[in-house]
């Protein structure tokens, strides 16, 4: 048996700061961006996020891909 991964969905997530919890750690908030085109080089990826975070008025935490998969068999 033979099992492959079938891409189904990739979405771009800016992760930024947002304050500060009660115990004095940092809140992150997030964007989500849908529909990323499966065949875009993460370096791009990436630029593209630091682009979008530049505009944002909090700092940039960090920067994710978020694939969602399905496993298939042959």
């Amino acid at each position: 048996m033979t099992v492959n991964q079938q891409l189904l969905r990739r979405s771009l997530v800016i992760n930024v700061e947002d304050g500060f919890n009660a115990d004095g750690s940092v809140k992150t908030k997030s964007r989500t961006y849908s529909d990323i085109k499966e065949t875009a080089p993460v370096e791009n990826l990436y630029n593209a996020g630091n682009a979008l975070a530049g505009l944002m008025a909090n700092t940039l935490s960090s920067i994710m891909l978020s694939d969602r998969s399905e496993l298939v068999e042959d």
